[in-house]
């Protein structure tokens, strides 16, 4: 998993013309949202790709990076943005490519920090106080209130991860309706060997049915630790092509077609298997961590 400092290209909006006034400068491009600066200064310490067209004021512009004539005078909605050179020697079917070319890979990476072991399987302190205030003790059982959180544990994990990262995401992050609580409670006492944690006000949150410890950081004499483990972390979850694809995909087409109606774009859904899981409580690919919590009739 890759995550960057810098912002990639349209990745930020600069048009602060009120501000340039008062500084005396002059107006900024206009610039569509999320897009890099412009017309800044490149340091002359930053070594830029030598077939991007730098001039020798080292000044940042249109240009360098967008091989379209005139590009800022145009009506950016018309732009071809599959032009090979609409962005200069494309198309770059990674975005973070282009700007490789100009910034270091390595120096922004930023780490997985549910990679948390060492070369020595401890764990790196530096990663628990991502999430919590205090690195806590590996073999001993915490209660939530104990766990030192840097923020409800609700809102914790939307520091680095979206509110829907997967399919139905958002649609579990709710309190569950009785017959989701029983089933949920019958499971745990069947299955004392897991937790499913639900937040201080009982709802489905993303460690409900993630674990954000890769196995061995905690004690695996505490329910805490079980997981699936089928694939490293940096690797899952991996996908392969299922022989169900097209019969899911038009069983699940009405509901598609009502949320393209809602937001006014048409949504496919393309179906596949998975092959590599990481953690989760339990395994999704065969169904087990769904039925911990609901019923299905064949």
């Amino acid at each position: 998993m890759k995550w960057f400092v810098f912002v990639l290209a349209f990745g930020f909006t600069v048009n602060l013309p009120g501000w340039a006034a008062e500084m005396g400068k002059e107006k900024q491009p206009k610039t569509p949202p999320l897009h890099h600066l412009v017309d800044i200064a490149v340091p002359d310490s930053m070594q830029l790709d030598s077939r991007l067209p730098l001039q020798t004021d080292r000044m940042l512009k249109c240009p360098v990076c967008h091989g379209i004539e005139d590009i800022d005078k145009q009506d950016f909605a018309k732009i071809d943005k599959k032009h090979p050179d609409f962005l200069r020697d494309g198309p770059y079917p990674d975005l973070n490519q282009f700007c490789y070319r100009c910034h270091d890979e390595e120096k922004h990476r930023r780490p997985n920090i549910h990679d948390m072991l060492d070369a020595q399987d401890k764990p790196k302190e530096e990663y628990c106080r991502y999430c919590h205030r205090e690195v806590l003790e590996r073999d001993q059982r915490y209660e939530l209130s104990e766990l030192k959180l840097r923020a409800p544990m609700d809102k914790l994990c939307y520091g680095c991860h979206l509110k829907t990262p997967h399919f139905n995401a958002l649609e579990h992050q709710v309190e569950p309706s009785k017959k989701v609580k029983k089933q949920r409670e019958r499971f745990l006492q069947e299955h004392p060997e897991v937790i499913l944690p639900l937040t201080e006000d009982n709802r489905v949150t993303c460690i409900t049915c993630h674990t954000p410890h890769p196995p061995g950081v905690i004690d695996t004499s505490l329910p805490a630790s079980h997981q699936v483990s089928t694939a490293k972390v940096n690797e899952a979850p991996r996908y392969r092509d299922s022989l169900w694809k097209e019969t899911i995909a038009e069983d699940k087409a009405p509901r598609l077609a009502v949320i393209s109606a809602r937001y006014g774009r048409p949504l496919t859904y393309d179906y596949q298997q998975i092959q590599g899981e990481a953690l989760l409580r339990l395994a999704a690919k065969d169904g087990t961590l769904c039925r911990a919590c609901h019923t299905f009739v064949d």
